[in-house]
């Protein structure tokens, strides 16, 4: 065990990283993409569904293959950092045309969104695995992992809640009339942001705890094999899935909502402005206080999930009173927040728990697969969207005049989807054993 404290350069540099501009084009593809697709690019719901679903199956077998060849790449800089020194600007310019409006017919105009929202789902692959995979190659001390965490989910938490509370003005505000324009821009200096800091996480770190384990030439097929006798593994992956997938869709499904259901679109800045600010309070104030009451990582993390479902509930039972469904929304975005913290930490637990059962280095590995399920929770999020707005008879920009059935589906969407998937994390969670403080003997 090593008790050096980690540098302040370095949490610094790791959560201005991963929670700058990574979390504004983030934010903005998570939020606006779909309606940017639908609205603005002139891509039909159904094709930008299927997209969103084909993209999610490619994930499924890019991102563990990833997480393997991180956990096996060799350099004089180590395993994980010098992909910090492209993929950033590399993940730039894929984002820059996801969301250009090139002259296209139809067709090509679905060809243009297939081929970049996959290649901004592979490069963001390329990035999230090795930050998530620094984490326990830097330090091995759980308290200095989570300032690493706290530290870039509060980060992270600042700038989603300034992106999805000003995006549309700042779109506005630099592409005028252009809306295609103005998304270029903002996410061209989102990833000039990204990149400058992931420069400066290269820089500060040094990986620590990546020596060579005693099957370093295992094959792929096999060392992906071993992720079955993984403790708690099974579960980890459903809690990453269905609160990824929560979270997505209330991000994906709120500017419809607003717009389509409370027929209020001049109040799309302000709700998610209330969503995104209420969030932010959760890494500050609740994940500690939960984690104090409730005594462990487990106990903690199922009492957030049925908060936000209790509050998604209201919502659903008080659909016609905006200000309740302002103030429940708000509440359930702050309990729904908890998830990024306490899902960071459940991986950084499950990863030490595979090195101490297969004797392989999984950092990569592991962190893949909860890269996975969060462009899986944004894939299914957005394809489920999508589909309703399919089958419910959606018609793009028509306020006040859409059918009942589209109506009835958003709001479904947008508060029982996160109900069903708070209940399913809570079913995952339960099912670990028993609760007890977070150490390296046990999962929770």
């Amino acid at each position: 065990m090593d008790n050096q404290k980690l540098k302040l350069t370095t949490i610094l540099s790791y959560g201005m990283s991963y929670g700058s501009g990574y979390q504004i084009m983030g934010s903005l593809v998570g939020a606006y993409l779909m309606i940017f697709f639908t609205d603005t690019f002139g891509v039909p719901a159904a094709a930008a569904g299927v997209i969103m679903v084909l993209a999610s199956v490619w994930d499924a077998i890019n991102d563990p293959i990833m997480g393997v060849l991180a956990d096996k790449t060799h350099t004089r800089f180590g395993k994980f950092r010098p992909y910090l020194l492209w993929v950033p600007a590399c993940l730039t310019v894929a984002v820059v045309c996801l969301f250009m409006c090139p002259n296209l017919s139809p067709s090509g105009k679905i060809i243009w969104a297939a081929v970049f929202y996959i290649l901004y789902g592979m490069l963001r692959t390329a990035f999230e695995i090795p930050c998530n995979a620094l984490i326990n190659a830097v330090t091995d001390v759980e308290t200095e992992r989570q300032k690493l965490i706290s530290t870039y989910t509060q980060i992270m938490g600042i700038f989603t809640a300034l992106t999805t509370s000003f995006a549309l003005s700042m779109v506005s505000f630099f592409g005028g009339e252009n809306t295609a324009k103005g998304y270029m821009i903002v996410v061209g200096l989102s990833g000039i942001l990204m990149t400058v800091f992931s420069i400066c996480l290269f820089a500060t770190t040094k990986e620590k705890y990546t020596v060579e384990s005693k099957d370093t030439k295992l094959p792929l097929i096999k060392q992906l094999g071993l992720l079955k006798t993984v403790k708690g593994l099974i579960p980890s992956l459903i809690v990453w899935i269905a609160g990824y997938i929560g979270f997505n869709v209330m991000m994906s499904s709120s500017v419809y909502y607003v717009m389509y259901c409370l027929v209020r679109p001049d109040l799309i800045g302000q709700y998610m402005m209330t969503i995104s600010l209420v969030g932010l309070l959760s890494p500050f104030i609740l994940i500690p206080l939960f984690l104090k009451l409730f005594k462990s990582l487990k106990m903690a993390f199922i009492a957030s999930q049925l908060f936000t479902l209790l509050c998604n509930l209201c919502c659903l039972l008080l659909k016609d009173n905006i200000p309740f469904i302002f103030i429940f929304s708000g509440l359930g975005a702050l309990f729904a927040t908890m998830f990024m913290v306490y899902g960071a930490m459940l991986m950084t637990v499950v990863t030490d728990q595979s090195y101490m059962q297969t004797g392989i280095i999984m950092n990569g590995t592991i962190a893949a697969l909860k890269g996975f399920s969060n462009k899986f929770g944004i894939a299914v999020s957005n394809g489920l969207l999508s589909s309703v707005l399919a089958m419910t008879g959606y018609i793009a920009n028509a306020v006040g005049q859409e059918p009942q059935s589209t109506v009835t589906g958003i709001t479904l969407v947008r508060f029982g989807v996160p109900m069903l998937m708070a209940l399913i994390a809570v079913c995952a969670l339960s099912s670990l054993p028993s609760p007890r403080c977070i150490d390296k003997e046990s999962i929770i």
